[in-house]
């Protein structure tokens, strides 16, 4: 049997292709399921990116409604000035509502964003509730303060028992120093409303001294005892001074009160144009100057006016007793002219005498200015007229027999009444019947018009 011929390889083994090599290298990673998972967590970031911007819009949303809400409430209590209960009320009054608004929010990341931007709101809130108490009770306390020290100074004002004025003082002092502690004020602020307090009660003292015997004196003397050149300025006492005494002086100026005294005006004036500081400062200097002289020469020019008025009124006065003099007496006469009083001649008297007075008031509205003698010349006038109208009625009335027939047929006679308006109307009426019924006019006191035309005629003579 035939051999095969063996023989023994030198060559290594090898795991490279024998045929065409390739430059060509794959990355193992780089795979179509690898490929699918990356594009995979790309579209989830987006979603997760795209849910939270929706649920924060949401959230937002939800808290701007809760925020408005939480603002009403913290406006109301801004002017509590107790802290806790301006919290306290606070919380009670918003825990429902959000507790409402929780209660329809069904996605808990949403309710979660909601609570934790209210506890945030809430956190700034309460801080401001704080400080709004506390701002509400340095205010409150402020107007109490100012009340207090505005009765104590009016107290002060009004008295002039020394102790009182001092307890007044030493209240005021105490009430000061007392907010200054409670509210931690700083040294120069407290020194400030002490000398405000201070300068008060000095310029009540100067209201209370001025125009006073020795007041210029008591004044100075007070300035000088509370050390005022610390806490009032010269310019401050100046103008102080010259409240004081225009305020007294205007009292003393009234024109046309009987209780006037200019002359007294004057000499306050005078006090006021020489008034010196214990420093030295004189009160009548710069526009204070201006001003005294201005007010000299007002009091000098309203007592010119203030004499004139008197004048006027003590004319009046006089011309009031002479005319009622002459309208009593001519009242008297005809209310009693045989001292058998009759009722036709008591209301004559109380016509003619109203008729008088009316007269005298009218005449004066227009004529107020003429003089004493016009005035009683105008009034003789007036009685001389009335008392004219009064005899020509009684003579009338001495000769109206006829009229009195058929006094009783009343239904005729105002039959005949009614025609002879109508032929008045067409101008028909003969004179006689016109002349009956004027006369009738009188004796039943249509005198105005008449009277009228006699003073009218009785002037032009």
């Amino acid at each position: 049997m035939p051999k095969i011929p063996t023989f023994t390889s030198k060559a290594r083994p090898t795991a490279e292709v024998g045929s065409v090599q390739s430059d060509i290298k794959i990355d193992p990673t780089k795979t179509v399921a690898s490929a699918l998972s990356s594009i995979a967590g790309t579209a989830e970031d987006y979603y997760i990116k795209k849910r939270n911007a929706e649920e924060e819009l949401v959230a937002d949303n939800i808290l701007k409604d809760l925020e408005f809400e939480s603002d009403k409430i913290v406006q109301s209590q801004i002017d509590n000035i107790v802290e806790e209960d301006s919290v306290n009320n606070y919380k009670q009054r918003l825990d429902p509502i959000l507790q409402q608004k929780l209660s329809t929010i069904n996605n808990k990341r949403i309710k979660q964003l909601v609570q934790s931007g209210i506890n945030l709101n809430n956190t700034e809130n309460i801080y401001n509730l704080r400080t709004n108490s506390f701002k509400a009770l340095e205010k409150g306390s402020i107007a109490n303060v100012n009340s207090k020290i505005t009765s104590l100074t009016g107290k002060y004002a009004t008295t002039t028992n020394l102790i009182l004025k001092e307890k007044y003082r030493t209240q005021t002092e105490i009430v000061i120093k007392k907010f200054s502690k409670e509210f931690d004020l700083p040294a120069n602020v407290l020194e400030e409303k002490l000398k405000a307090s201070k300068k008060d009660f000095l310029l009540a003292d100067m209201n209370q001294f001025a125009g006073t015997i020795n007041g210029e004196k008591q004044i100075k003397d007070l300035d000088n005892i509370t050390n005022g050149t610390k806490f009032m300025e010269d310019e401050d006492f100046g103008a102080g001074i010259f409240n004081a005494y225009n305020r007294k002086i205007s009292e003393l100026t009234i024109k046309g009160d009987v209780n006037a005294d200019y002359e007294r005006a004057i000499e306050l004036a005078e006090v006021l144009e020489k008034f010196k500081r214990s420093n030295g400062y004189k009160v009548s200097t710069g526009e204070l100057s201006v001003k005294i002289d201005s007010l000299k020469e007002k009091i000098l020019t309203e007592k010119i006016q203030h004499e004139g008025i008197l004048q006027k009124q003590g004319d009046n006065k006089l011309f009031y007793e002479y005319s009622n003099d002459l309208r009593d007496s001519l009242v008297k006469d005809i209310a009693d002219p045989s001292g058998s009083p009759e009722l036709q001649d008591r209301l004559a008297s109380a016509e003619i005498e109203s008729e008088y007075n009316q007269e005298i008031k009218s005449y004066l509205i227009s004529n107020s200015d003429q003089s004493l003698e016009n005035k009683k010349s105008f009034s003789r006038s007036l009685i001389y007229t009335l008392r004219n109208i009064y005899e020509d009625r009684n003579l009338s009335n001495a000769n109206l027999s006829i009229l009195d027939q058929n006094r009783f047929d009343i239904e005729g006679e105002f039959q005949r009444v009614l025609s002879d308006t109508q032929l008045l109307k067409d101008n028909k009426l003969d004179e006689v019947t016109l002349k009956r019924y004027k006369i009738l006019a009188k004796i039943n006191g249509f005198l105005l018009k008449k009277l009228k035309e006699k003073m009218k005629m009785d002037l032009q003579k």
